[in-house]
């Protein structure tokens, strides 16, 4: 082979290296675009659905609020008992332990 045929041979590669790396990258872009477009449908369904429950009232109702507080409470109670007797037994299994 001569050198000007070598340079076309190589030329040509090069020329379908890119053709094929431009194909490539044009599958890529499309499904990149299709991903973009199913996500932004996505969020503006999430949107409406937030707006819906802001117009609703924002969610929670007063009542709901109300009764997850006296929940709570009751739950800190609860908490504080358990705490206290947990200090009680392990003070009295060490001093159990120490004798």
């Amino acid at each position: 082979m001569t050198t000007a045929a070598s340079s076309t041979i190589a030329e040509l590669q090069s020329r379908l290296s890119d053709l094929e790396l431009s194909k490539t990258h044009e599958d890529v872009s499309g499904v990149i675009q299709k991903e973009r477009t199913e996500m932004l449908l996505s969020l503006r369904k999430i949107m409406e659905t937030m707006k819906a429950e802001a117009a609703e009232g924002g969610g929670a109702s007063s009542k709901e609020v109300e009764k997850l507080r006296a929940e709570n409470e009751e739950l800190k109670k609860i908490n504080a008992k358990q705490k206290y007797r947990i200090e009680h037994l392990v003070s009295n299994l060490r001093s159990v332990v120490d004798k």
